[in-house]
């Protein structure tokens, strides 16, 4: 039996403004129990790699949020400058990932990143081992009279160097000369991140925030030095992680971090009522970690090509057409959200999470291809609805990071451009009459205004259809 549709006199659909009006609610309420609750999507990962998640909770006491964030960045310092991903003509992008795990001091935040790491740390004393032998054999050519040089067929010695993948302590110029050696790609491990962005002015007046600004777009380094060789790198790959606690992520909004979109690059990892564990008394299988070594390894003997300049040249791969499809459609959305934010925060934070769906449904595929799920010839529809769930979760965390370096300022600071415009010209009381014509004057879309007017932190509710400005 069909119900039959009431329209007034007017032709209004009552009853379709009222399911409009309860699936805003609940669409409403979902979103907020979301960020409330915001679970870590361990599903995206391989079935071996969740294996070994689930073990290092089990037994290592590892939250999952941390383990599984630390396995990406991970598999993303191993990729390096060997592949890419074209989204569409013009834009290729790469595997770089500024990651943060955010917790206090005593949950267990930094063990994941060392676990995770490992292979690529043992990879580093490999390297050692051999730049050493390379370095004394060097040092003893050096040694001998050219003469007795060109009788042994010796030519002039090279100096080696360590190709290493991973820094903790360094000099801008120091990375710099590290990367030059290794142009595949490395990564940046601080342990405690807050060191690492407090020391940006250190060694270069203010250019150093520059510096990761572009190498987060991978953007050429060009730098020149007042002692030794400049250095050009037009290909970049530097990826960072580190530990932060969250009473000093208000440092992050310090020395304009806020405004010029660094903050908006790292990728957020902040469970909700995280506690300190018991230890386990269940210890891990030795299998679960030579499991992840073979992983990494499989990632790391992945060979690069270089061009006629000794410059990498990545393999680059594209969407399948179903999976285009779908990024596609989620970023009509997220555009949406981007442009309704209230404020320039938030916009940020949506927009830069279009580029990380991109590079985390690369990190995906290239980590399902070194777990035998893939033959890496195309960027697979898993791989895409993964990383769209992954850009959820850190979506969430950073809003949620956004509101606390936010919760000191002055709101009407927060706000967008156009939003502060609008306050600006509303009433110090007003109907929502007035207001809507106000928005219209100036662009701003009536459904948008009316979100607006929900800010409880400069909107005072009177009475029915009645607003005062409270800043």
């Amino acid at each position: 039996m069909h119900m039959i549709k009431q329209l007034d006199s007017t032709g209004y659909d009552r009853e379709a403004d009222i399911i409009n009006r309860v699936n805003d609610l609940f669409r409403q309420r979902s979103e907020a129990e979301a960020r409330r609750i915001n679970r870590f999507p361990v599903e995206v990962f391989p079935a071996g790699v969740q294996a070994i998640i689930n073990a290092t909770n089990e037994c290592l006491n590892f939250p999952v949020d941390f383990i599984g964030a630390s396995m990406l960045y991970a598999v993303s310092v191993a990729i390096g400058n060997t592949h890419r991903v074209e989204v569409m003509t013009g834009w290729v992008d790469c595997a770089v990932l500024y990651l943060a795990i955010v917790a206090r001091s005593g949950t267990n935040k930094s063990h994941p990143l060392s676990f995770a790491l490992q292979p690529i740390v043992e990879q580093d004393k490999k390297n050692y081992r051999r730049y050493e032998q390379q370095r004394q054999e060097y040092e003893k050519t050096v040694c001998l009279p050219k003469k007795e040089r060109e009788q042994q067929g010796a030519g002039e010695p090279v100096k080696p160097a360590w190709q290493k993948f991973l820094l903790s302590d360094f000099t801008p110029e120091a990375l710099a000369e590290v990367h030059r050696m290794n142009k595949r790609g490395i990564g940046v491990y601080v342990d405690e991140l807050a060191g690492w962005f407090k020391n940006f002015n250190r060694y270069n007046n203010g250019s150093e925030m520059e510096f990761w600004l572009s190498v987060w777009s991978a953007k050429p380094i060009n730098i020149d030095r007042k002692t030794g060789e400049p250095i050009f790198i037009p290909l970049p790959f530097i990826s960072v992680a580190g530990t932060i606690q969250n009473g000093l992520l208000n440092e992050l909004a310090k020395n304009n971090r806020t405004e010029n979109g660094f903050i908006e690059r790292i990728l957020f990892v902040i469970p909700e009522n995280l506690q300190k564990s018991y230890w386990s008394e269940k210890e891990i299988d030795p299998a679960y970690i030579r499991s992840w070594e073979n992983v990494m390894t499989n990632l790391m003997n992945i060979s690069v090509s270089n061009d006629e300049t000794f410059n990498p040249e990545p393999v680059v791969l594209h969407f399948a057409p179903e999976a285009k499809r779908i990024l596609f459609e989620w970023q009509k959305t997220n555009a949406d959200q981007s442009n309704d934010a209230d404020n320039d925060g938030l916009s940020g934070i949506f927009s830069k999470m279009e580029t990380y769906a991109v590079r985390l449904a690369l990190i995906l595929e290239m980590m399902r291809s070194a777990c035998n799920e893939s033959r890496r010839e195309a960027i697979s529809v898993e791989s895409v609805e993964g990383a769209l769930k992954l850009v959820e979760y850190f979506k969430n965390s950073a809003v949620k990071v956004n509101a606390i370096i936010s919760a000191s300022s002055n709101p009407f600071d927060k706000l967008a451009g156009d939003r502060q415009a609008l306050y600006r010209e509303l009433p110090g009381t007003f109907t929502t009459e007035t207001g809507i014509q106000v928005a219209e004057r100036l662009g701003i879309p009536v459904r948008t205004f009316k979100r607006f007017l929900n800010n409880q932190e400069l909107f005072n509710r009177t009475s029915r259809g009645e607003y005062e400005k409270r800043v």
